[in-house]
């Protein structure tokens, strides 16, 4: 498989951005759970060595819609709260007012103001202004790993959550935040993985001009010859 970064790209500069920033808004991030932080640990290492863990299918879904993940018809299901995977990719800083593709972007912060110091180094070629908003974007265009292709549902089976890495014993390195994957309900053989890509402004698909197809993880699911049946026609 072509995406297999394990994990996030992030210089240390723009980590103590992030850092500087979420105490200046009062963000809690949460440090990751031990069972969580251990889950980790195993899928990291299955995605650097064969970019897909053999309990996960990629497969083309019917007309424009892309890929999609489904949970082996084979596989132990995955319970509620369990890491899936980090959502990798590169951080960088984004001016709120310009145009993206946000294709596959998750903001990891967003509103914030840079002093004119920081605007220096993370917006060079723009006019400082004060009042500009940035965001500290996460991006998976180019870089990342099988979570790039986890489709959207409004009801999905799979949540986004930032959480910290802090220093440990068993030699995943510490993080001030990092998206993760976690299962947000039993995700049962077969399955698609779905998560929500819209936040609480609800612009993601706004931003792209796309009305969403409507999936729920029910809508395709694997059989055991590997083929996808679907409730819907196109």
């Amino acid at each position: 498989m072509k995406f297999k970064l394990s994990r996030q790209k992030i210089n240390k500069n723009l980590n103590k951005l992030f850092c500087k920033k979420i105490r200046q808004n009062k963000i809690y991030v949460p440090r990751i759970t031990r069972k969580n932080l251990n889950e980790i640990t195993t899928i990291v290492g299955k995605i650097r060595k064969a970019g897909l863990p053999k309990h996960l299918v990629i497969k083309k879904l019917k007309g424009n819609l892309g890929r999609g993940i489904f949970l082996h018809p084979e596989a132990k299901p995955i319970q509620k709260g369990a890491a899936i995977a980090p959502y990798s990719g590169t951080v960088f800083v984004f001016p709120q007012n310009q145009d993206d593709s946000a294709e596959y972007t998750f903001s990891l912060i967003s509103d914030l103001h840079l002093t004119r110091k920081e605007q220096l180094v993370w917006d060079p070629h723009r006019r400082y202004h004060p009042r500009r908003l940035y965001s500290i974007d996460l991006d998976a265009q180019k870089k990342g790993n099988f979570t790039r292709f986890v489709n959207h549902s409004k009801n999905p089976n799979v949540e986004a959550v930032l959480v910290r890495i802090p220093a440990n014993s068993i030699g995943v390195m510490s993080v001030s935040f990092e998206l993760i994957y976690i299962a947000k309900k039993v995700i049962w053989p077969g399955e698609q993985l779905l998560v929500c890509y819209e936040g609480e402004d609800n612009s993601y698909w706004g931003a792209l001009n796309i009305k969403p197809f409507p999936m729920t993880p029910k809508t395709f699911q694997l059989n055991s010859f590997l083929k996808i049946a679907t409730k819907v026609s196109f």
